[in-house]
């Protein structure tokens, strides 16, 4: 655990950019699973890593959309992540 992760959201769903499973995007750190479609597998786990930003795939989400949703971290629009953060996200 340590890494840094990114909250990723889109309209219906959000996850962890450091393992790509879906998150709550209330939580700090990659502690719970948001089960998707289907059936959930059953040996998931979270990763455990702390959110250090949130960010979309949307173009049509701003920043300020963002901050709505977690006022606590820096929120970027798609495509506009600093570079130190690019490589946590996948």
């Amino acid at each position: 655990m340590a890494g840094k992760a990114i909250l990723m959201v889109d309209s219906h769903t959000s996850k962890c950019t450091r393992c790509g499973k879906g998150a709550h995007i209330q939580d700090t750190h990659h502690t719970r699973l948001l089960s998707g479609w289907g059936t959930p597998d059953p040996d998931a786990r979270p990763c455990g890593e702390r959110f250090v930003a949130i960010s979309t795939l949307r173009l049509g989400v701003t920043a300020e959309d963002l901050r709505a949703l977690r006022p606590d971290l820096p929120a970027y629009a798609a495509g506009d992540l600093p570079a130190d953060l690019k490589g946590s996200a996948r």
